[in-house]
């Protein structure tokens, strides 16, 4: 477990940065932005370019889910409606950048409305939470509250001029496309979200390049969004979680990020609804070496979560100087929402793997021989918690007599011909929380 070790721990000094560095408006900074006066006056001699606001193609067999879950938390209606603004307007960049290097996005100004600080800042968390089809935001953002003339103004900026833009809006769409194009017309929710799971992890690996020292390192890398999971294929637990938020959407499964610890580091996992009930994933824990392991975060329960993860606060029990806050606790370190998870229906090993309901073991024996037959290097099965406890029955398949485990290998090995399961090293993994055994196969 060494790796998995390693790479979450990197993984959490990188998202220590983003969430520090993202709530960056101070009072000089906002000054220079924004002239005091009714409505804001800027500079956009040079006319803003609109991007391509069309949705993806999606797959024709499944209906997207749009998702507003964050939008309908927010707690008012002058909250929802920057959140409209800033939707539409992040689609116009400027094509010259400022002095940071980075392109403005068209100014939202909410009128007769004065938002407080802290409701800015969640608002563009929500806007963020949302859309992960939004991956171009930069960590910068300004904003003027004018009581004087009743208006909130907020700036957001893009990372990329709106010619780079246009082009990574491409390759993202197509990437996205192409996977939509291979799904089957008829799959279930749950073969969906597998399919999705598999996907990435297939296709992306944790980006080990980033500086999480340097701001400057950390404002160019993509490996927090969808674009760099997807398209570049590396990526840290944000750019996971957003482009399996961005997928399971695409294809109708509702799912939403969340934020917490996890060995004392913040980290970020989803969360995503199967035939009503809600299911963690973390697709992130589940991409490690060791693929005796890449199953064991897909659709888990709160008690398997919180044996290493932990939730952040909910943003609604946040003061303002919380949620304004520069430290581990602000809104974007928050959650709008935390949903409970109490089943265990779509769990990958409850679903996809043999089921020990007692030892005569005949649906382990036939999963073990097509396990064999395939040469699959693990074989994992699923301990009935109604029926067994979990220590004894482990004890009594692998260690005591009569060790049934060594039974079942043997009725396997007499349909194999040309080789058979090796017992002189078995190995297995145990998975209490999970009520699964993963055993390790050698053949000779």
């Amino acid at each position: 477990m060494k790796n998995k070790i390693i790479k979450i721990t990197s993984l959490m000094l990188c998202l220590v940065l983003c969430l520090s560095l993202c709530s960056c408006s101070m009072i000089d900074t906002i000054s220079s932005l924004f002239k005091p006066q009714y409505g804001i006056v800027e500079d956009i001699s040079l006319g803003y370019t609109q991007m391509d606001i069309s949705d993806f193609t999606y797959s024709e067999h499944y209906t997207p889910y749009k998702n507003k879950d964050s939008y309908d938390l927010l707690e008012n209606d002058k909250m929802r409606a920057l959140y409209d603004l800033l939707y539409q307007n992040v689609y116009y960049v400027y094509p010259q950048a400022g002095e940071n290097g980075e392109y403005k996005t068209k100014q939202a100004v909410l009128e007769e409305s004065n938002l407080s600080e802290a409701q800015v800042r969640l608002t563009i968390k929500a806007l963020t939470d949302d859309n992960p089809q939004i991956f171009w935001l930069s960590s910068t953002f300004g904003f003027l509250l004018h009581s004087e003339y009743n208006y909130t103004a907020v700036q957001l900026y893009s990372r990329y001029s709106p010619d780079e833009l246009a082009l990574r809006m491409k390759e993202l769409k197509e990437k996205v496309n192409d996977f939509y194009l291979s799904l089957d017309s008829d799959m279930s929710e749950f073969a969906r979200e597998l399919e999705i799971h598999d996907y990435i992890l297939k296709n992306c690996e944790y980006d080990e390049s980033v500086d999480f020292t340097s701001q400057e390192n950390y404002e160019k890398t993509d490996a927090f969004d969808a674009y760099g999971a997807l398209v570049n294929g590396v990526a840290v637990c944000e750019g996971y979680s957003r482009a399996f938020e961005l997928l399971c959407n695409g294809v109708g499964i509702r799912c939403i990020n969340l934020i917490g610890t996890s060995q004392d580091e913040l980290h970020m996992w989803s969360a995503v609804v199967l035939d009503g009930d809600w299911y963690y994933v973390d697709t992130t824990w589940d991409d490690i070496e060791d693929k005796a392991f890449m199953y064991d975060y897909f659709n888990i329960n709160e008690k398997q979560l919180k044996k290493d993860h932990e939730f952040s606060a909910i943003a609604s029990e946040m003061t303002d100087e919380q949620i304004n806050g520069d430290g581990d606790l602000n809104a974007l370190t928050s959650n709008f929402y935390i949903p409970k998870c109490d089943n265990t229906a779509f769990n990958y090993y409850v679903r996809k793997s043999a089921h020990l309901t007692n030892y005569d073991g005949k649906e382990v024996v036939n999963s073990l021989l097509k396990a064999a037959t395939d040469k699959e290097d693990y074989f994992h099965f699923y301990i009935d918690p109604d029926e067994f406890t979990y220590d004894y029955a482990v004890d009594s398949l692998f260690y005591s007599y009569p060790q049934y485990f060594f039974n079942y290998i043997s009725t396997v090995n007499e349909s194999l011909s040309d080789y058979s399961i090796d017992t002189s090293s078995l190995s297995l993994y145990k998975k209490e929380s999970l009520s699964v055994v993963t055993v390790v196969l050698d053949y000779v």
